[in-house]
């Protein structure tokens, strides 16, 4: 009896389980039907850039013709002559990032060869001629202001920078002494760095939400302590062109 009993229970035991597995197999689609669903939406668009120049930062770059008038006139020596051209053209990169209002930082990068430079110089053993060019490399940083930048509809948007320069020159020459006996040739090749400033006036023309159309007159200080290719001022007006990429 003892011996039926225990089977009894045991099979009673295994049902109950059985029951309980099948019971949770059953409950396990309501279960996860009855749980909140978490629906992942897509990040949300970021909205187009609106018109005009307002709290955009300008990116770019222009190009233009750098007058030097004065080229050669500080040399006093008069056996010393100096035959190059006043006007070479300037290649500028800028970036300004906007700051705050209508200001934004003005950091520019420049270069400007004045092409081929003739040195004569009349010693009484004989002549030095010289010939090469000189390369100006100025680096400015400083504040550019867009006093119409509020007036997202305008097109045309004045603006005004100044600032302070670094001027980096560099020198090739290629030098031939004469004299009565013959002559000597040589290569030689020097830089210069200075400090120096600008200041200018121009103004963007807007075509659409990111582009722009930029024009310029500025006025670039680059004097050298120690001459450069003979001379030391290369100051001068620069009338640059060029376009703009405008982004928030």
């Amino acid at each position: 009896m003892r011996a039926s009993s225990l089977t009894i229970r045991r099979l009673v035991r295994s049902g109950l389980l059985v029951c309980a597995v099948v019971a949770v197999a059953m409950l396990q689609p309501v279960i996860s039907f009855a749980q909140p669903r978490v629906e992942r939406r897509p990040p949300a668009p970021a909205p187009p850039p609106g018109p005009g120049l307002w709290q955009k930062s300008i990116v770019g770059g222009q190009l233009g013709p750098w007058f030097t008038d004065e080229l050669g006139q500080d040399i006093t020596d008069s056996e010393f002559r100096l035959s190059a051209s006043s006007t070479a053209f300037h290649l500028e990169l800028f970036y300004q990032p906007h700051l705050v209002s209508s200001l934004y930082l003005d950091l520019n990068f420049g270069a400007v060869s004045r092409g081929d430079i003739r040195i004569t110089q009349q010693l009484p053993s004989g002549t030095i001629s010289s010939l090469g060019d000189a390369t100006l490399y100025p680096v400015g940083a400083g504040l550019q202001w867009a006093p119409l930048a509020k007036s997202i509809n305008t097109k045309f948007q004045p603006l005004i920078r100044m600032g302070g320069s670094l001027i980096i020159g560099t020198e090739r020459l290629q030098n031939m002494y004469q004299d009565n006996f013959g002559y000597l040739i040589g290569v030689s090749s020097e830089s210069r760095v200075d400090v120096g400033f600008y200041g200018g006036a121009g103004a963007l023309f807007v075509l659409g939400q990111q582009f722009a159309l930029r024009g310029e007159a500025k006025y670039q200080h680059a004097k050298f302590g120690k001459e450069l290719f003979g001379v030391h001022d290369y100051s001068g007006i620069l009338v640059l062109f060029g376009a703009a990429y405008l982004y928030r």
